[in-house]
């Protein structure tokens, strides 16, 4: 009997230690970061699972008063911090494919925003009526509202931008560049004309020209038809 008492001590000994390692093993496993809570079997063990707690508790207040030394304003130094504006990226015309001379687009240089030009051009122009007053009835009247609506079928990247801009210009030829657009056709009035619902924009001519040149881009004049009364 006593022999057997013996054997059953041995047992439940080597039991309990073997659930002791397999629960510190898998407390070994856990992340500290796990949103679990502690792992299963401490709760059978209530002063192991304090000792942990008081332990977790005491890295954690170390953690606390690091960080509050850290973020002390005595502690800190005085850091200088500059907006700097975004710059375009420059595009290796090397890497690019070669402009394609026989592809040509339109390009209108009459927009304008209050901005640069103290008031919104060309993008708040008349809406376009239907033919049929029939089916125009049934839409908006009058002019467009800028800046949300615009006289555009499309709204651009760039928002409803000024052609006097001289950022706007560059990143045109940025952009017909890296499409290998080879040619531009500027739309162009003669000094001082203008059409109904623009501004004269002849003076653009030669950053226009200038910033085509400096991607390889050719211009040549769309020139609009006069009407004289």
């Amino acid at each position: 009997m006593a022999k057997f008492r013996r054997r059953t001590c041995i047992i439940l000994s080597l039991f309990i230690l073997f659930i002791f390692l397999l629960m510190m093993g898998l407390k070994a496993l856990r992340p500290n970061t796990a949103t679990f809570g502690d792992p299963f079997g401490l709760d059978l063990l209530p002063e192991f699972r304090q000792q942990i707690f008081h332990l977790e508790k005491k890295t954690d207040s170390k953690k606390s008063d690091k960080i509050n030394s850290e973020t002390n304003p005595k502690n800190l130094k005085s850091v200088e911090i500059t907006m700097k504006p975004a710059k375009p990226s420059e595009l290796n015309l090397e890497e690019l494919p070669p402009l394609n001379y026989y592809l040509h687009v339109f390009y209108y240089s009459w927009y304008g925003n209050p901005q640069f030009d103290g008031k919104y051009i060309h993008w708040n122009h008349p809406v376009l009526e239907h033919w049929d007053p029939r089916i125009a009835k049934n839409y908006p009247q009058g002019r467009h509202n800028p800046p949300e609506d615009i006289g555009s079928s499309f709204y651009p990247e760039l928002g409803s931008y000024s052609s006097r801009d001289p950022s706007v210009i560059e990143t045109h030829m940025r952009q017909m560049c890296s499409a290998s657009i080879g040619v531009l056709a500027l739309s162009w009035y003669p000094p001082d004309s203008k059409d109904e619902n623009g501004e004269p924009t002849d003076d653009l001519v030669p950053t226009i020209l200038d910033k085509a040149h400096k991607y390889n881009l050719k211009v040549f004049y769309f020139i609009f038809k006069l009407y004289v009364s």
